[in-house]
């Protein structure tokens, strides 16, 4: 009695698990698969943050600015 007991929810998991299997195998049988299409050349001019030159205009101001910055906080300092 206690082996048919043991036998009849090791069936019950065993299907369990192979309904499990299934379902997810059908749905991943659902999906179309995926295609992306990125076009990085528009034709249209770049944008002007996308031009090397604005960045190391960018850069150097950034640098000019920061140079003033410690700059006056020694000479308030002395």
């Amino acid at each position: 009695m206690k082996n048919n007991n043991l036998l009849i929810k090791l069936n019950k998991h065993l299907l369990m698990l192979t309904l499990a299997l299934f379902s997810t195998l059908y749905t991943f049988a659902q999906d179309a698969p995926k295609t992306v299409d990125v076009n990085i050349n528009a034709g249209g001019a770049a944008e002007w943050y996308g031009q090397p030159w604005v960045w190391a205009i960018g850069v150097a101001i950034f640098i000019l600015v920061l140079v003033i910055v410690t700059r006056s906080n020694k000479s308030s300092e002395a």
